[in-house]
C-alpha cells in the first residue's frame, strides 16, 4: 500500500465554480472529497478510489442499482454507499478539460503550491476566468509527530499511535472547516488596481475539523487512515467509482456495522473498512486502507478498537 496521496489537486477541481458540474480524473487519485454546504458537491461526500481508464462505466450511463448501509443501534441509517452513478445531480465527465479551464486549474495549483502549510485564502484570478470567479484555496496541516497532531485536534477525535500489524503513526495532514469572510468587490478592485494576474485575502480557519488524512508505516508498507466530520453529509451518503467492480459486505463489530470493501489495483487487492460512530457529539466517518493482508474480515474489529481512547 502506498502511502497517503495528496488529495488537494482533485478537490481544488471539483471546487471550481466555472465547472461545477464537470470531473476530470485523467490521473490516478485515491482521495475523500467533502464539500462545503453552498454547491453542487457539497451536498454530496463523493469517494473516488480509481485509477486511468476506470471511467467507462459513468460515460457510458451505466447506472448501478446496489448501494450499502450501515445502522446505528435504533436502526437508523447513519452511511450508505452508492455508485456515483446514481448521483441526484448527475455530473457531466470529461477526460480532458478545454484549454482555458486547464490554464485556470494550473494557476490555482501553482498559487496553492506557493502557501504554507495551514494556511486559507480567497483567491481572485484575473486570467481565464470570465465569470470572475473567487476561490477558497488552502493548503492543510501537516504533521510528523503524533503529539503536535493530538494537541492540534483537541478532543474532537483520538488518533491512535499505532494501528494493528505493528504499524506506527508516520504523519498527517488536517484541515478544518475555513472561515468564507471575503468581499468580492474588494478583490474585483484590489486586482485592477495592482494590475496583477491574481489578488488573495487570507482566511481564518474555524476550530471545526474536517478530514485527517493520516498514515501508519512498517517497513516498506503502508496503512492510511482517513477520519473525516461526516455532520451535515446529505442522506449520509458516499458515492463511489465502479462499485460493481468492488466485493463488499457488512460486519458488526459490537454494536458498530462496518462496511469491508476488497478491489483488484495494480498493487495487489485493495482493502478498506468504512464505519461511522460518534465522537464528541458527532458523527464521524472512519476509513482504513491498504494491501495484502495486514486487515481482514477477520481482525476488523482490532482496527475500530484502535481508534477508541485507552481509558
Amino acid at each position: 500500500m502506498n502511502r497517503n496521496k495528496s488529495h488537494e489537486s482533485i478537490k481544488e477541481l471539483f471546487n471550481d465554480p466555472r465547472i461545477p458540474q464537470e470531473i476530470e480524473i485523467s490521473h490516478q487519485v485515491m482521495t475523500k472529497i467533502k464539500r462545503e454546504k453552498e454547491r453542487f458537491f457539497v451536498k454530496y461526500k463523493v469517494s473516488i478510489l480509481v485509477a486511468i481508464g476506470l471511467i467507462a462505466s459513468i460515460s457510458s450511463g451505466y447506472a448501478a442499482v446496489q448501494y450499502y448501509q450501515l445502522k446505528d443501534e435504533k436502526g437508523e441509517v447513519i452511511y450508505q454507499q452508492k455508485d456515483i452513478s446514481q448521483i441526484p445531480e448527475k455530473p457531466k465527465v470529461v477526460k480532458e478539460l478545454d484549454p482555458e479551464t486547464k490554464k485556470y486549474q494550473d494557476k490555482r495549483s501553482e498559487i496553492t503550491g506557493s502557501m504554507e502549510p495551514g494556511t486559507a485564502a480567497a483567491v481572485y484570478i484575473t486570467v481565464h476566468n470570465p465569470n470572475k470567479a473567487v476561490a477558497t484555496l488552502y493548503k492543510a496541516f501537516e504533521f510528523a509527530n503524533l503529539a503536535d497532531l493530538r494537541k492540534k485536534v483537541g478532543d474532537q477525535i483520538f488518533v491512535p499511535e499505532t494501528l494493528p500489524g505493528g504499524y506506527s503513526f508516520e504523519d498527517a495532514n488536517l484541515t478544518f472547516d475555513i472561515k468564507r469572510e471575503y468581499d468580492k468587490e474588494a478583490l474585483y478592485k484590489k486586482a485592477e488596481q495592482e494590475k496583477k494576474e491574481y489578488v488573495i485575502q487570507p482566511l481564518e480557519w474555524t476550530n471545526k475539523l474536517d478530514t485527517l488524512y493520516a498514515t501508519y508505516k512498517s517497513g516498506k508498507s503502508y496503512i492510511n487512515l482517513n477520519i473525516s466530520n461526516y455532520e451535515d453529509v446529505e442522506d449520509s451518503t458516499t458515492y463511489v467509482i465502479n462499485q460493481d467492480e468492488q466485493q463488499k459486505e457488512v460486519v458488526k463489530v459490537g454494536q458498530i456495522e462496518v462496511l469491508y470493501t476488497e478491489e483488484a489495483s495494480k498493487d495487489g487487492i485493495e482493502k478498506n473498512i468504512v464505519w461511522v460512530m460518534e465522537y464528541d457529539g458527532k458523527n464521524m466517518q472512519y476509513e482504513v486502507v491498504t494491501t495484502g493482508d495486514v486487515l481482514t474480515k477477520g481482525n476488523i474489529s482490532e482496527f475500530v478498537n484502535a481508534m477508541m481512547p485507552k481509558k
